[in-house]
């Protein structure tokens, strides 16, 4: 009788181990995400620094950044085809699929490649006001330079409605820990800039 009890006490406690074994297995292979508090520069730069202990609402100063860098990284183009690559990643890692069909379709008909070498496109972005509880209206300057020389100077309005998504994985945390996403696009040229910041051609010098 007695070897019998020590028998099921032996069963028993390796039903016990092998049960304990298996949910730390399922746990171990489920995702995990650790919210962080994010400290910003004076310039609106997020950075990770410690984890939350509930859920962090981005300000508008942090937002406004994201959209700045976000229009740069489109609207601008560089003599480095690599850097034009690495913008436009990155952009996308602030779109929805929303946004991400109208990155897809503006790439398809201005070509951010097909002028490498020859034109770029210089983009200071001038201010970034909330226009509305889910929209910010983004006010911009293009210089455009074909072969090294200045051609024009436009300005540019765009209106990008965001919705904010905190990260729900490590990735999306590394890439946009702020969660903030564009999820419309609307952008347009100012009427009376291309006219009065266009530079023509230099003719070529004569000598006599």
């Amino acid at each position: 009788m007695q070897a019998r009890n020590w028998r099921l006490m032996a069963f028993g406690c390796l039903a016990l181990a092998t049960g304990l074994s298996g949910g730390l297995l399922w746990q171990s292979m489920q995702g995990r995400v650790v919210p962080y508090v994010v400290e910003v520069d004076r310039f609106g730069e997020a950075r990770a620094v410690a984890p939350a202990i509930r859920d962090y609402e981005p300000t508008d100063a942090q937002i406004a950044w994201h959209l700045g860098r976000f229009i740069q990284n489109v609207r601008s183009v560089s003599t480095d085809a690599v850097l034009v690559r690495q913008n436009w990643l990155s952009a996308y890692d602030f779109a929805t699929d929303r946004g991400a069909l109208f990155l897809n379709e503006y790439a398809k008909a201005n070509d951010p490649f097909g002028k490498i070498g020859t034109r770029s496109v210089s983009v200071q972005v001038t201010s970034v006001v909330r226009a509305s509880d889910s929209s910010f209206q983004v006010k911009w300057t293009e210089q455009v330079f074909e072969r090294g020389s200045l051609a024009s100077t436009t300005r540019w309005t765009g209106i990008l409605t965001i919705v904010i998504r905190p990260p729900n994985n490590t990735d999306q945390l590394r890439k946009n820990p702020l969660g903030v996403f564009i999820n419309a696009i609307d952008w347009s040229r100012e009427l009376d800039s291309a006219a009065q910041t266009s530079v023509p051609p230099k003719e070529p010098a004569n000598d006599k």
